[in-house]
């Protein structure tokens, strides 16, 4: 895991360009300790900040170059299948000079081009510069996992993995981009496709690549979830868990190659203790291994009691971290900063604190859960994407049959408002949602409501599956940003062996109800891989996910002061946005939201 910047120009890049590239090096320092280096022409200049995972010697030292030296490679992430497409590359002549996977994936753009990433397992960002043709190539894995934003600036390409890198830039000025603010604001979603909080930066798409010969840039896509949304009928349910246990086994084992400490996040769900199940049980862990959990002790959302049921069945360390309130306005800047924008929700301040008790204790590579209830249909809500397919499809009595194990599960009330919202027309929608949004200026709120994504395209799922391929395009991108920037704040590299793409295309051609039956959310899953976990994980019914006592935090004095403050400054200065009059109330994500914004803003000097 690594940082990386440059600037490319057909022409000429500008005559600082080195030293700008120097300074997001810095800026990036944190994502990359180990190493720095930096390459410069006349039409180009690259950065890169090492963090040492695979091949810790000084042959992984980038910019990368081809044997010939006409490429050169700066790159961020890992492609887990390096082994393999090495011995594939060495049958056709190649010869290595290193164990990394960096040489791997420029030998493999020489013999495939564009065709190699459909070859590459992992998460990756990169770019990729032809000295010859002068030509600049960048890309991005399937998912999202790993950055690349850009800005073009008189006629030159500005690239890096974190938003502030771009704040070295001389005369640059960012302005905030009012579509995104909107998204956020009201469907509490981010990084929705190009779009940043700044009408200046852009990221280039999760699933695409880029490609800059005399100065245009063109952006084609080479992945997309909608791709495999073509059903399989001929696969029998005993089939598909045979299918979904063999491709998991092999996501976890790929992503468990490392020359560095490994351990994993863990909570008391059923993603994360399958992983550390699969760990303990195939013996993937060689040096011991730790695991690292966020723990609010007299509280419900505490889950260590599932965690020391787990380990009467597996012997592991458990570290704990204790999130408070007053460690979140503690240390609210330093947070807001590694984040590079606005999050969503306090639950990621608690991940922050993970990583942070992860690297305390040794640890460079974490393996994370995320991703499992994108994949499986884990989320409450499903249910009612699941009911509008049934209702669709005119399978009204499947319909009623899950309607009826849902409200026996206890799971009624968000299934039936997603349901609800799929249904109604769309001038409805728009009502009732502006009801929920009363500190949000009606003008400001029509205004952007049609140019939404979320709104047109999130919330008109024809069924389960069709949801599940637009939870990948639209909400999966955001937890992994701030999956991304907690880990990096403090040295680590996240892992999400969820996020394989043989498992992710595997499942979306499997029929709804092998995900969703009898009321019960991750059927499959649970079938699948019930043996790497414990009963009492299996059948839990309170799904909390990555939870975090938020709503009492808000309430807390500091906090509801700090609120208030600066609820009144952005009413200040963005009074086409927000109404004065209104009070936040009780509302936990619009307090955490008003909060980050503000603090965003002034850190990052974006002006309205």
């Amino acid at each position: 895991m690594c940082g990386i910047a440059g600037i490319f120009n057909n022409n000429q890049i500008p005559g600082n360009a080195r030293d700008i590239v120097e300074q997001m090096n810095k800026i990036q320092k944190h994502r990359g300790p180990d190493d720095t280096g930096i390459y410069s022409d006349n039409n180009c200049a690259l950065g890169h900040v090492r963090l040492s995972i695979i091949d810790l010697s000084k042959d992984g030292h980038q910019p990368f170059f081809s044997t010939d030296k006409n490429y050169v490679l700066t790159y961020n992430g890992e492609i887990y299948n390096f082994i393999e497409l090495r011995q594939e590359l060495e049958l056709k002549g190649y010869i290595f000079r290193t164990k990394t996977d960096t040489e791997v994936l420029i030998n493999a753009y020489i013999e495939w081009g564009i065709n190699c990433l459909s070859k590459f397992n992992g998460m990756f960002a990169f770019a990729i510069y032809d000295i010859i043709k002068n030509i600049f190539f960048i890309a991005r894995d399937r998912v999202g996992i790993k950055p690349f934003y850009y800005l073009y600036k008189n006629n030159t390409f500005y690239f890096a993995s974190e938003i502030k890198a771009f704040l070295v830039i001389p005369n640059i000025n960012l302005t905030l981009n009012n579509l995104t603010l909107f998204d956020y604001l009201c469907f509490n979603r981010t990084d929705i496709f190009d779009e940043t909080f700044t009408n200046e930066i852009s990221r280039l798409p999760k699933g695409h690549y880029g490609i800059i010969d005399k100065n245009d840039l063109e952006i084609k896509k080479w992945w997309s979830s909608f791709d495999f949304l073509s059903v399989k009928t001929n696969i029998s349910f005993d089939e598909a868990i045979k299918t979904t246990e063999n491709i998991f086994l092999s996501a976890v084992e790929l992503h468990m190659r490392s020359d560095v400490p490994t351990g994993s996040c863990l909570s008391g769900g059923l993603d994360s203790t399958i992983l550390l199940g699969i760990i303990h049980s195939k013996q993937l862990a060689t040096n011991g291994f730790k695991t690292f959990t966020a723990s609010f002790p007299g509280t419900s959302y505490d889950e260590c009691s599932y965690i020391e049921l787990l380990q009467k069945k597996y012997q592991f360390e458990n570290f704990r971290t204790y999130p408070t309130a007053d460690g979140a306005l503690k240390n609210l800047n330093e947070f807001v900063y590694y984040n590079d924008e606005p999050t969503t929700s306090p639950t990621f301040y608690s991940q922050f604190e993970v990583m942070r008790l992860a690297k305390d204790n040794g640890v460079t590579v974490l393996l994370d859960g995320q991703g499992g209830d994108e994949n499986f249909a884990g989320y409450q809500y499903f249910h009612g994407f699941n009911f509008t397919g049934l209702y669709k499809q005119k399978q009204f009595g499947k319909l009623l049959i899950e309607l009826y194990k849902s409200f026996i599960r206890k799971q009624e009330k968000e299934a039936f408002q997603t349901f609800l919202f799929q249904i109604l027309p769309s001038s409805i929608k728009k009502k009732l949602l502006l009801k929920t949004l009363p500190y949000i200026n009606k003008d400001f709120f029509y205004t952007y409501i049609d140019k939404s994504k979320i709104f047109n395209e999130f919330f008109s799922a024809e069924n389960l599956n069709h949801s599940l391929a637009l939870h990948f395009q639209y909400k999966l991108e955001h937890l992994l940003r701030m999956e991304d920037r907690n880990s990096m704040a403090f040295q680590i590299e996240s892992r999400v062996p969820y996020l394989d793409y043989r498992l992710i295309e595997y499942l979306l051609s499997l029929p709804a109800n092998y995900k969703i039956r009898n009321g019960e959310t991750k059927f499959l899953q649970k079938k699948a891989l019930e043996n790497y976990t414990i009963p009492e994980i299996i059948n839990r019914k309170d799904k909390l996910g990555f939870a975090t006592p938020g709503k009492e935090w808000m309430k807390t004095n500091r906090w509801e002061s700090l609120t208030i403050e600066n609820y009144k400054s952005l009413c200040e200065k963005m009074p086409s946005i927000f109404n004065k009059h209104v009070s936040l109330k009780d509302n936990l994500y619009e307090k955490w939201k008003v909060n980050q914004l503000y603090t965003w803003q002034k850190i990052f000097n974006v002006k309205a």
